[in-house]
C-alpha cells in the first residue's frame, strides 16, 4: 500500500507531465481536490458534495480494472449508466462511502450511501452473479493487516440498491463464469498468514438466502507472498481457469492454475502439492502470457540453456518452455520452446533440428548468437540475432546483417555465417524462429 503523500506526488508529476502547470503552485490538499467537471460528472460531484456536507476526498480503488473513484456502468442491463462513487469527506477520520447514483430522465438521484469503517478501496469488479440482466457491484476494502482486504457485494434494481451477505477477506480477487453456469463465479485468493491460510475459494451466489456461500476451495502455495499477475484462460472443452503468477521472499517466481473440476465438483489447484517443488518455479520475472496468439495463456518453465563456467553462466540465454494446461490429466503439455534476450525484447524459438542440451545461446544487451553445444564447449555458430537502433539502420552503413523486423525502438536482424552444422537454419527458418517481445509467435 502506497502511502497517501506518495500518491500524491505522484499525482502532481502526471498533472504536471499533461497539463504543464506549476506543481510549485500546487499545495498537498490541491493534489487531492476533485477536478472540475462538466455535465453528468459534474451533477454527481455535486451529489456526492451534497451528501457529504462539504469538501470530500476521492478514493481511488488501488488495483483492478477499474481505478476510478467515479465508475460509470449499466447496473440493471436497461442501457443506461449508473454511477459509483468512492469518497470520503475532508472531516471524516475514518469510513469511505460508496454512492450509488441513477439518471431519471436526465437527472440523477441518489439510490444508496453506503459507508464503510475503512481507510482505502482495494479492488472493484462488476459481474452478474446472480442470473439476471444486471450486474452486481463487487468490492474490496482494504484492512489495517498488510494484503488482507474484505470483499462486499451489492445489487441494484429499480433505484435501490442493497447488500448481499458475502463475509469473506481476500488477498486478491477475480470474478469469472468458472462451472459453465449461467451466472459468474468470485474467485477470492488468500495469501498466507497468522490468521489466514493460503487457499482459494469459489463464492457462489445463494438466491435463496441472498448471500455468497463457499461453494468449493482448495489449498495456494503457502510460502507465496506476492501475487505478480492474475488472469483467465479458457482449457480444453468449455471449462476456464484462473493462471495465478506468485513469487516467493527469494523472488522466486511459481504459476497456480485455479479451476473448477465438474466430474469431481470440486476447486482445483493441482500445480501445488505439499512437500513437491513446483515444475513451473523459476527465477526470473517471466510471467504468464497468450505467447503464440491463440487468446489461452501459456504458463512458462524457465532454465538457462547448457553452459560451462561461471562467465559463460553470466551471458547464457534463458530457454522459456511455454505450456498449457490440460485438465484432463491435470498436467503441462509443451507448446514452444525459446531462448530469451530480455535486455532488447526478443526470443528465438527452438528449431525441430535441435535435440535437447545440442544448442546453446550467449546474449550480449543487444545480441544473441546460438552456437552447438558439445557437452561442456561451444560448438559451430549457428547464426546471431542484432538490435540495432533504427536510426543507425535507416543510415545504411550496417553489413552483412538481413532486416527481420523492426519497431520504434530497433531493427532485429540475422547474420547467418557459412557452416556445415546440420543444425544449420535457412534465412527463411531464421526469420520464422524470431518474435520480437510484444508480437506472437506463430
Amino acid at each position: 500500500m502506497k502511502l497517501k503523500k506518495t500518491a500524491a506526488i505522484l499525482f502532481a508529476a502526471v498533472i504536471f507531465l499533461l497539463g504543464g502547470c506549476n506543481v510549485a503552485d500546487m499545495s498537498f490538499e490541491d493534489s487531492l481536490r476533485p477536478p472540475k467537471t462538466m455535465g453528468d460528472e459534474a451533477e454527481i460531484e455535486k451529489l456526492i458534495s451534497e451528501t457529504i456536507g462539504g469538501k470530500y476526498m476521492l478514493k481511488y480503488p488501488k488495483s483492478g480494472s477499474y481505478r476510478s473513484a467515479i465508475i460509470m456502468n449499466d447496473l440493471n442491463g436497461d442501457g443506461v449508466d449508473e454511477a459509483v462513487a468512492f469518497f470520503k469527506g475532508n472531516d471524516e477520520t475514518a469510513g469511505v462511502h460508496m454512492l450509488v447514483m441513477y439518471d431519471i430522465d436526465g437527472e440523477w438521484k441518489i439510490s444508496d450511501d453506503f459507508i464503510t469503517e475503512t481507510t482505502d478501496v482495494d479492488s472493484v469488479d462488476f459481474a452478474d452473479i446472480n442470473e439476471t440482466d444486471g450486474l452486481e457491484i463487487i468490492v474490496g476494502y482494504t484492512t489495517y493487516t498488510p494484503n488482507v482486504s474484505f470483499l462486499s457485494c451489492y445489487t441494484y434494481s429499480d433505484g435501490s440498491t442493497d447488500t448481499i451477505t458475502s463475509g469473506q477477506n481476500y488477498s486478491s480477487f477475480y470474478c469469472a463464469n468458472l462451472d459453465n453456469s449461467g451466472k459468474s463465479e468470485i474467485l477470492t485468493l488468500s495469501l498466507f498468514n497468522a490468521d489466514t491460510e493460503a487457499k482459494a475459494s469459489m463464492l457462489e451466489y445463494d438466491s435463496q438466502n441472498k448471500r455468497l456461500y463457499v461453494k468449493s476451495s482448495a489449498p495456494m502455495d503457502p510460502n507465496v507472498v506476492k501475487y505478480k499477475s492474475i488472469g483467465l484462460t479458457d482449457l480444453e472443452g468449455s471449462a476456464k481457469a484462473v493462471v495465478v503468477d506468485g513469487s516467493f521472499a527469494t523472488e522466486e517466481l511459481v504459476t497456480q492454475v485455479i479451476y473448477y473440476s465438474h466430474s469431481l465438483a470440486v476447486l482445483r489447484n493441482p500445480l501445488y502439492r505439499e512437500k513437491q517443488k513446483n515444475p513451473t518455479m523459476r527465477t526470473g520475472s517471466v510471467l504468464s502470457a497468450d505467447f503464440d496468439g491463440d487468446s489461452k495463456l501459456e504458463i512458462p518453465m524457465v532454465e538457462k540453456l547448457p553452459y560451462h563456467g561461471t562467465d559463460m553462466m553470466r551471458n547464457v540465454a534463458d530457454k522459456i518452455t511455454w505450456c498449457s494446461f490440460n485438465p484432463q490429466n491435470e498436467s503441462l503439455s509443451v507448446k514452444t520452446i525459446v531462448a530469451a534476450n530480455y535486455k532488447s525484447g526478443f526470443y528465438v524459438k527452438k528449431s525441430d533440428k535441435w535435440a535437447e542440451k545440442a544448442y546453446t545461446a550467449v546474449n550480449t544487451d543487444n545480441s544473441m548468437k546460438l552456437y552447438e553445444w558439445n557437452q561442456t564447449e561451444l560448438g559451430e555458430e549457428l547464426f546471431e540475432i542484432k538490435a540495432f537502433g533504427v536510426t543507425a539502420w535507416d543510415q545504411g552503413k550496417i553489413d552483412g546483417y538481413t532486416l527481420i523486423y523492426r519497431d520504434n525502438r530497433y531493427a532485429y536482424a540475422f547474420n547467418n555465417p557459412a557452416g556445415q552444422s546440420p543444425l544449420k537454419l535457412t534465412d527463411d527458418e531464421i526469420k520464422t524462429a524470431f518474435t520480437a517481445a510484444g508480437q506472437t509467435s506463430e
